[in-house]
């Protein structure tokens, strides 16, 4: 399995995120590009949530800007632990620029079944 954020887990992420196709996307994660810039101790790693479908590298037009470090962007991202977002901002740990109400629904709206299932999949590759 490849470390979370290396090359090989875009890549593999990459090919999961294709192989879904066209998937239901819940409106608001729809609706949203949020780039990121993840710390992980030494080298910042860009990457984008774009449309619902986990990117390597930060989209030109983005509605939110975030910066967290690796484990928060992990238990978010991979493993779908929502509050994790909330936990990191209140600890000051994730810093977040752009249009937060595109940002808020996130937090209320469940992923689709297509969803939750290609996140497992990630979560499944990810070491």
């Amino acid at each position: 399995m490849p470390g979370f954020l290396t090359d090989e887990w875009f890549e593999e992420v990459r090919g999961l995120n294709e192989a879904a196709g066209d998937i239901a996307i819940n409106k608001a994660m729809k609706a949203v590009v949020v780039n990121l810039t993840v710390s992980t101790g030494g080298n910042d790693v860009l990457m984008c949530m774009n449309r619902g479908f986990i990117e390597k590298g930060n989209a030109a037009k983005a509605d939110v800007q975030m910066t967290m470090p690796a484990d928060y962007a992990l238990a978010i991202m991979v493993r779908g632990e929502w509050s994790a977002g909330m936990k990191g901002w209140v600890k000051r740990k994730i810093k977040v620029n752009g249009n937060m109400r595109k940002l808020i629904p996130l937090q209320v709206h469940d992923p689709t079944p297509d969803q939750a299932e290609l996140r497992k999949k990630i979560e499944s590759i990810t070491d």
